[in-house]
């Protein structure tokens, strides 16, 4: 999206400290064998998920639709590889991963789109593989509103709905909680946090 080329730096800055996504991201990195592989949908500028998921010495492929995000992510987290592409329109037959992480690039889909996302993220996954994302906390399915000064589309659902979503498509949710988080320069936000995985 040409929005999140211009945001990338501005969007770095108030959001790669979040530190209900760095614990999932560690306990994700913890539970996962070494060098296992992760996609990273949405990745943004690297930071924290790729960034602390190759520290760790695990793979990560991430995909972003926004060169200017892709810039940064390169120059601060050289160690995991990038794909320039819609990853909502990324093929099923994409590969094989341990776990894939979305944060907070789902809700700029649709919830049908959405829905069919989750589909493809459990043909991604290997058996036992897990799924970490991150949602805003409202029940929407795409409206417009201002993100950081720029018009966007944004999709979201409730927590209760969120794991029924989850369970519907093929997942057991592990876990899932309602945090608040305040951006450095932005209004106190809820989001939801969950883990979940498919069956082996």
């Amino acid at each position: 999206m040409e929005v999140f080329d211009k945001l990338a730096e501005k969007y770095q800055g108030e959001h790669s400290h979040n530190p209900f996504q760095s614990a999932l991201i560690e306990r994700i990195s913890k539970t996962l064998p070494a060098g296992a592989s992760v996609l990273d949908l949405g990745c943004g500028t690297g930071v924290p998920t790729a960034k602390i998921l190759t520290e760790s010495r695990h793979r990560v492929v991430g995909v972003d639709v926004a060169e200017g995000m892709l810039r940064l992510a390169r120059e601060q987290v050289p160690g995991a590889e990038y794909v320039h592409a819609d990853f909502a329109g990324l093929p099923d037959d994409f590969g094989k991963f341990d776990a894939v992480t979305a944060f907070f690039s789902l809700l700029m889909l649709s919830k049908a789109d959405i829905e069919r996302t989750l589909d493809k993220i459990a043909g991604w996954l290997n058996p036992g593989g897990y799924l970490a994302i991150g949602m805003v906390n409202f029940d929407a399915d795409s409206i417009p509103i201002d993100f950081m000064g720029v018009p966007v589309t944004v999709s979201g659902y409730l927590e209760p709905d969120l794991r029924a979503v989850l369970e519907a498509h093929g997942f057991t949710v592990d876990s899932i909680e309602t945090v608040f988080f305040t951006p450095t320069d932005g209004p106190q936000e809820s989001q939801i946090f969950a883990l979940a995985q498919i069956p082996e």
